[in-house]
């Protein structure tokens, strides 16, 4: 067998340059869609996390607003107790006996 010879003229090194530069721009496209596709969703994510830490502290806030009534109301409720216990009423107080 004889080994063919590549026979290039300037015409198909022409064609073989514009397939090779289509090719590599509809990378390169590929490529910036792609980076535009994750920055939008990195903005997107970044925004639901403040959106979460943001009702993370609100709740939280409520839940030591909640606990420092709680610790008052306890305190005042056993004060209350322990005064009964001496004795001790309101002056507008109904006696019960």
């Amino acid at each position: 067998m004889e080994k063919q010879k590549l026979n290039l003229t300037e015409e198909k090194i022409k064609k073989l340059v514009v397939a090779g530069t289509v090719g590599a721009v509809l990378f390169a496209a590929i490529l910036v869609m792609l980076l535009i596709y994750q920055v939008s969703s990195m903005i997107s994510y970044k925004a639901r996390i403040d959106h979460y830490n943001e009702q993370i502290a609100y709740y939280e806030q409520l839940i030591e607003k909640g606990e420092s009534e709680k610790e008052t109301f306890m305190l005042r409720k056993w004060i209350e107790r322990e005064a009964r216990a001496l004795g001790l009423v309101y002056e507008d107080d109904i006696p019960m006996n």
